[in-house]
Parts: structure tokens; sequence; C-alpha cells
């Protein structure tokens, strides 16, 4: 009996111990294709940086609120020793060693619709700055900020021109204030300009790599680490997060008009007087032309193209001997132009094909 009630006492621990679990612990073979992307995000993640703006809080409000403020959201002025209270966040990129950082234009904006006067940018290591807003353009929604450190890790642009749908993405940002944060996608659509934002120039990557508040600013990289674009936006369908529907401008872009931010502080753009529409797939059709040709509604009066013999009614096919997408297209590939720049414009009148010079200049400034 004894013997009996032994064994049944250690059965538990006999059933138990037959149980084992096996683990590999090898390193991944990361350079199997496609088996991780953990390299080429290493060397990328040091430039994408986070932003916060701030605004000075009175000392008056201080003393109200004495106790109830939470020191995670505001940062005492090393300089003038005044409080200030963080009011914004977003992402950016630094695109050179002596401290460019470009991010949106509505990442550095105050609830007022001022820009910020203060923005703090952290680094990758923790390194917190003060930064200077350099420049910033409302019609693309782009901004550059300096920060004062040099020999920083930056990123580089690729050719955004040379995207295609179906091409791998990563999105980098801090969305919602989680910390630096890593989704990918791929290229879900290109030249989407039918966004609702108001920008006057909008040329945007479609992408369903998750993008939410916070990543505003930061990067769109391609598989070898190189901007693509930067994530702006999204389509929520009044859902309030991501349903895979985000756009980023695309970096041919970003890259001129951060060029002219840096430099001067406003975005010199290229003009030559045409106004247009896209010619309708019924006339394409009917004029074996490619779809994106552009009818020209109006020639500006004294304009470089009306100088050059173009009229209204005549039809564009291509810039320099490229063929474009769309009037939108067309007109942000002569915004990118330099005044004194001599463009060739191949157009069609009363179905002949011709040739026209014309010279750029710069762009009236809108009253």
């Amino acid at each position: 009996m004894s013997r009996l009630l032994i064994a049944l006492a250690l059965l538990p621990v006999w059933v138990y111990a037959t149980v084992s679990f096996e683990s590999d612990s090898r390193v991944l073979n990361r350079s199997v294709n496609g088996a991780s992307s953990a390299d080429m995000l290493a060397k990328i993640m040091p430039s994408v940086v986070s932003i916060r703006t701030a605004a000075t809080i009175p000392p008056e409000y201080i003393r109200r609120l004495r106790g109830r403020l939470d020191r995670s959201d505001i940062k005492v002025d090393s300089q003038t020793g005044e409080v200030q209270m963080f009011i914004g966040l977003g992402s950016g990129t630094i695109i050179h060693p002596d401290g460019y950082v470009i991010t949106n234009r509505h990442v550095v904006m105050m609830p007022n619709n001022t820009l910020a006067t203060t923005a703090y940018v952290m680094l990758s290591d923790r390194r917190e700055f003060k930064a200077t807003v350099l420049g910033s353009d409302d019609s693309t929604d782009i901004a550059v900020l300096k920060i004062p450190e040099r020999n920083l890790p930056y990123a580089r642009f690729a050719d955004s021109d040379k995207l295609r749908v179906g091409d791998s993405v990563f999105a980098i940002g801090n969305p919602l204030g989680v910390g630096m944060t890593v989704t990918s996608g791929i290229v879900s659509a290109l030249g989407r300009s039918d966004t609702g934002v108001g920008l006057l120039y909008q040329d945007f990557i479609q992408t369903d790599a998750p993008i939410n508040a916070g990543n505003s600013g930061g990067p769109l990289i391609d598989f070898e680490g190189r901007i693509i674009g930067m994530n702006t936006m999204i389509r929520t369908a009044g859902q309030g997060g991501n349903i895979g529907i985000g756009f980023s401008i695309p970096a041919n872009l970003i890259s001129v008009v951060a060029t002219d931010l840096a430099n001067t502080g406003r975005v010199t753009r290229g003009f030559v007087g045409l106004f247009g529409e896209d010619l309708s797939a019924e006339d394409c059709e009917k004029m074996r032309l490619r779809m994106g040709s552009v009818l020209i509604t109006e020639v500006a009066e004294s304009s470089p193209a009306q100088q050059s013999g173009l009229k209204k009614g005549d039809v564009i096919v291509a810039i320099d001997g490229k063929p474009f997408d769309s009037w939108n297209d067309l007109r942000i590939a002569i915004a990118k132009r330099r005044p004194g720049e001599v463009v060739q414009i191949s157009f069609l009148r009363n179905r002949t094909p011709s040739l026209a010079k014309v010279t750029v200049v710069e762009r009236p400034v809108s009253p």
C-alpha cells in the first residue's frame, strides 16, 4: 500500500519531467535577402529627430499653477531662465552634418497660426538643442531648422522621380510621443494632388506604411535608407487613426525647397506665365496623345510664355523632351526651375507639332 502511495505521489513529477522545449540560439542570418532591415535602419535612425515647439509661460500663470505643472511638459531656458511649456510635437531629419533639419511647416506652427519662435530638437542619443527656424514654406508645408551642433549623422536624398508603385518603404518618426518608431509598407501611388489640404504645390507619395500624429516631418525612406519623402498627413475616414492611407512630400521637391530656405529663408520659384488644364481622355484619344497632355487656357500678358509665341489653345506634350502626367505635374516642374533657365516646350497647334524656348523668371509673390 505504501509503495502505491509513493508511486502516485511521484506520478506528476514523472509526467512533467517528460516535457521539454527546444530553442535555437543561432544569430539570425541577416544576409538572406529580405530577412532583416536592421543594419540599414541602424545607419539612418541617428539622423531622425523629435521636435517640440514651446511657448513662454507668464510668471503669473506659473504661480497660479504651482504644483500642478507636469515637469515633462515644461522646460527652463538655460540662457534666459524663462519657463516654457511644450505645445506641439513632430519629427524631422538631419540632412547636413552642420545641424540642418527638415520637417513639416505645420510641426513648427503655433495654435494661433504663427511660426514658433522656440523649438527643441532631440537627437537619438537624447541630447536636446534649442533650434532656430530658418524658414518655412506654406505652399509645400516644408520648414528648415538649424541646431548649434556639428559633425552630426545625416541622411541623404534619393531621386524620388525614380520611385515605382510597389517599392518597399519605411516611415520613421515619433508617433503620439511614444518614442522613435519604424513602420513599413509600400508605395501605394504617386503624384497625389487631390488631398484637399489647400497647399499650392501637391505631389504626394501615397503609402500604406502606418503614419500617425507625431510622425509629421519624419522621413519616408527606401530599402537602402535614403530619404524618398517626408511624412506629412493621413486620411482617417473619421476614425482618428491610421487606416493605411498616408501621404509624403517627395524628396525632389523637398530638396529644392529646403535648399532655398536654408540659404535665403525664402523659396524662389520659376514662372513662365502659363495656365492650363488636363486635356480630356477623349481629346487625347482623338489627337493620339498620351494622357497627361495639357491644354493652355491662358497666357499671361507680357510673360515669357507669350514672348515665346505660346497661345491659348495650344496643347503641351513635353518639357525639355520629357512627358509629364498632368497640369499639376507640369506646373511643379516649372516651379522647380531657376530664374534665367531656358526650357524647351513641345506643343501642338492645330495638331501641328512645334517647339518653344521659354526663359524662366521668378514667380511673383502672391499678395
